[in-house]
């Protein structure tokens, strides 16, 4: 193949680091020559490895015919290695650096650093065709932009600032025009003087007479406001910082009504000046009064979904603008009398969650009722919940991703703050049932324990914990029976099979129980077994001989492979007990080999989107995931892994290990926010059945590019909606217009999906607003973490074969953390 570049312009071009860019079905073959005319030296050579369009990136090296005159043309000529026939090309761009048409200079002046420590500026430049290009400016000195188009540009420069000082451009904006005749044009860039920050304790002051609340207090310094929201509970108090330093500063309430009594602003606001010296504690005034009975209702409330008998339940009535607040306890059953007269209108009802019989029971979050005149009798149902403590996991929302075992993952998590990290804690990617030599060196058929490579996961999840700062859970990914690649029958009635995966199983819980230290009292967690318990239900007949008794030889080999090891691993043998020879046995055993060996470790067993027989159901608008997880929780209830002396402490669900709209997960795994919803849903309901908390894993980490983003960050073989839906994009906002073209025009299986591209899939939405980050409401779905990518999914950060997203997901989740979802908000 032949690329033929001509120069259209009137005077030489030198093609010298010149950048060619172009798509197609294929790529140039990295294993064959380059030549032509403008080949001196191999070129650099970067592919995107998107499908079925690939984006080849050549930089051409000094060293061939590199100026070419006017009229001229110069050639590469190359082997092409199609991936599909017959080839098809798409644009296909060329980005000199020695533009005749860009000989344009600018030079931008700054001062030196008006404080230390307050970083760089960036300059961002706009062309009259509105290009943008960002600058890394240099403070005290002159910062050339060289190869700039003779044109009119904007330059803005943002204000700096860190927690403790603010720098701000005398002139944020200006205007140049760049012309032949003043090339280079100098800019100089002022500063104004610093602005330092200083910080207050804000309180209210008490009143006996109410005991919750939030009332807003507006603070104005200088004409500029902000609002703090102060609840209203004894030493109650909110540090509010980046006030300005030496800047008197007024603070009053607003006007907010509590169980019909008015607060309202002092007579005179409350004055005070901060100083970044020290912080200054301020107790905010405010004057009260009975709010008049005149149009208030008397109003019925009935709880629904909860157990029979008597209860106690802390009631909460906000208005939509915050303005009206009741805050009541009721007592008994049935239809109760609400102790206050309400005022008429909207209001957010929540209730504190319930224990019931060692069930907890939830309000429906965003219940909104309205009070009238014809409606006075409130519904608030309560559904049935789960405690989300996972012991040795946080008290909020947890986020982990896929790690490999060296150092690069160290430096990949620098700064990005995770809770956990994954990897597989074997070889051969199925449980290792006849190891290989080299990790099982005496030949006895058990992975040797200082091959493992929970040992190594460890060490890399305390490097990134120290250096973040921030606790990080290794959880190993561990396979007794393998049903990710076909019938995991064999895995339990081969006896030599079985034999091993209990030894191998013993050992891996034995080395993740060394890992307990005072500062690690849950060393590891387990993700047990993938695709196992959704096959078995999806392939019922496959696996119905393995329920009848003595079909599988649990005691005896459990037995053997305890007394084999028990020499080499140094443990005091256990009392085993005795558990049905069938697959009921089984799981039991498995769990029991948890508790007994690894008595530290949190665990959980993996199933499946697809287990009740397809997952093409969360593609439909109108179906009831509840129906799905009944059947998925009744399955599980029949096996009994989530029963007797050693279940589990969670269930884990995966969504399908590719990026949404990849090749490989295309024909019925391309999710619009609907099917997410459905499948949180399922989520949900699976782990409010069993009682039980949920772990979302493998969950794909690719977003949904805009236009003006393309393939800049990820490419098409990446692109996907679960980023987007959890994590939010304003970008996108409730247009899905607003998505890349070439994505919104991908085919889909009308045959499943009811539509013939993505873009009408996402406009079945209705208008769903794409920058929700739906993650802040994870924790109604009974999900205590999500585990972003896998092997060949986007994560938080790469491992080179699941691709990556710039950055973009990694920035997200360090936005999360500023404000991370805990379980009790």
């Amino acid at each position: 193949m032949t690329l033929s570049l001509t120069n259209t312009t009137s005077q030489t071009i030198d093609f010298t680091q010149a950048v060619i860019e172009f798509s197609a079905t294929g790529h140039p073959d990295e294993y064959s020559p380059f030549s032509g005319s403008l080949i001196g030296g191999t070129p650099t050579l970067r592919r995107d490895g998107g499908w079925p369009l690939e984006v080849t990136t050549l930089t051409l090296l000094a060293g061939g015919d590199m100026l070419v005159g006017a009229g001229k043309t110069g050639t590469i000529t190359f082997s092409f290695s199609a991936t599909q026939t017959p080839v098809t090309f798409g644009s296909i761009t060329v980005k000199l650096l020695a533009d005749p048409s860009r000989q344009g200079e600018l030079i931008v002046v700054l001062p030196a650093s008006p404080v230390d420590g307050i970083g760089t500026p960036t300059l961002l430049l706009t062309s009259a065709a509105g290009e943008e290009t960002s600058h890394a400016l240099a403070w005290n000195s002159r910062n050339s932009l060289k190869n700039l188009s003779y044109s009119s540009y904007t330059l803005q420069i943002d204000p700096l600032d860190n927690a403790s000082v603010r720098v701000t451009p005398t002139k944020t904006q200006q205007k140049v025009t760049l012309t032949a005749a003043n090339s280079p044009c100098i800019v100089n860039i002022n500063y104004e003087a610093p602005v330092y920050f200083a910080s207050a304790q804000i309180s209210l002051t008490p009143n006996a007479s109410i005991k919750q609340g939030v009332i807003d207090i507006t603070l104005t310094q200088s004409g500029a406001t902000q609002t703090v929201s102060q609840r209203i509970e004894p030493g109650k108090s909110t540090l509010v910082t980046r006030l300005t330093h030496q800047v008197a500063c007024q603070a009053k309430i607003n006007t907010t009504r509590i169980n019909n009594i008015e607060f309202s602003a002092a007579a005179a606001a409350k004055t005070f000046t901060p100083d970044k010296a020290s912080m200054v504690a301020v107790a905010v005034d405010y004057q009260t009064k009975l709010v008049s009975n005149a149009g208030l209702i008397a109003t019925t409330l009935q709880a629904t979904g909860l157990p029979a008998g008597s209860q106690k339940i802390n009631v909460s009535m906000v208005s939509k603008d915050g303005a009206t607040q009741y805050y009541f306890t009721l007592y008994g059953a049935g239809e109760l009398t609400i102790p206050y007269a309400i005022a008429p209108g909207e209001y957010r009802i929540n209730a504190d969650k319930l224990s019931i019989g060692g069930r907890q029971y939830v309000a429906l979050p965003g219940t909104v009722v309205t009070v009238s005149g014809t409606a006075k009798r409130l519904i608030l149902i309560f559904e049935k919940s789960v405690d989300l403590q996972v012991r040795g996991w946080p008290d909020y929302l947890a986020h982990g991703g896929v790690t490999v075992n060296s150092a690069s993952s160290v430096t990949a998590y620098k700064g990005v703050p995770v809770d956990a990290l994954f990897k597989y804690d074997g070889f051969d990617g199925g449980g290792d049932p006849i190891p290989a030599a080299e990790v099982d060196r005496n030949g006895d058929g058990y992975l040797d324990l200082e091959a493992l490579p929970v040992h190594q996961t460890c060490s890399v999840a305390r490097q990134i914990e120290q250096a973040n700062g921030l606790a990080v859970m290794p959880v190993m990914v561990v396979y007794t029976a393998n049903a990710s690649g076909g019938s995991a029958v064999s895995d339990l009635t081969d006896s030599q099979r079985l034999r091993n995966h209990f030894g191998s199983f013993i050992t891996q819980c034995v080395a993740a129980q060394s890992y307990k230290d005072k500062d690690h009292p849950v060393p590891v967690t387990f993700v047990l077994n993938p695709d196992f318990l959704g096959a078995m239900e999806q392939e019922p007949s496959v696996y119905a001989a393995l329920r009848k008794a003595n079909s599988v030889q649990v005691n005896t080999l459990l037995k053997k492979a305890v007394s084999d090891l028990q020499p080499i691993l140094k443990y005091t043998s256990p009392a085993l007990p005795h558990f049905d020879d069938s697959l009921y046995g089984y799981l039991q055993a498995i769990n029991y080999i948890v508790h007994t060996f690894a008595p530290d470790v949190a665990f959980g067993w993996q199933t499946n989107v697809w287990a009740t027989g397809g997952a093409d159901w969360l593609l439909q608008d109108d179906v009831d995931p509840g129906e799905y997880a009944d059947q998925v929780v009744a399955y599980l209830d029949e096996l009994g892994v989530y029963e007797g002396a050693y279940a589990p402490d969670f269930i884990v669900f995966d969504k399908f290990e590719r990026d949404c709209f990849s090749p490989d997960a295309i024909a019925h795994y391309s999710w619009n926010a609907s099917s997410w919803f459905n499948y949180l849903n399922l989520v949900k309901y699976t782990a409010s059945g069993l009682n039980k908390p949920a772990m979302i894993w493998q969950i794909p980490g690719g977003h949904m590019p805009t236009e003006s983003e393309g393939t800049s960050m990820l490419s098409s073989a990446h692109f996907a909606s679960g980023g987007t839906f959890l994590m939010g994009d304003s970008r996108i906002g409730t247009d899905a217009g607003n998505v890349l073209k070439a994505l919104r025009d991908t085919a889909l299986n009308p045959v499943n999906y009811g539509v013939k591209t993505v873009g009408e899939f996402l406009q079945r939405d209705q208008g769903y607003d794409w920058g929700q980050a739906q993650v802040n409401n994870l924790t109604n779905y009974n999900i205590f973490s999500i585990l972003w990518g896998g092997g060949s999914t986007v994560s938080i950060t790469s491992i080179q074969s699941n691709g990556t997203d710039g950055g973009w997901l990694a920035q997200k989740i360090v936005e999360y953390y500023k404000a991370p979802s805990y379980f009790g908000d």
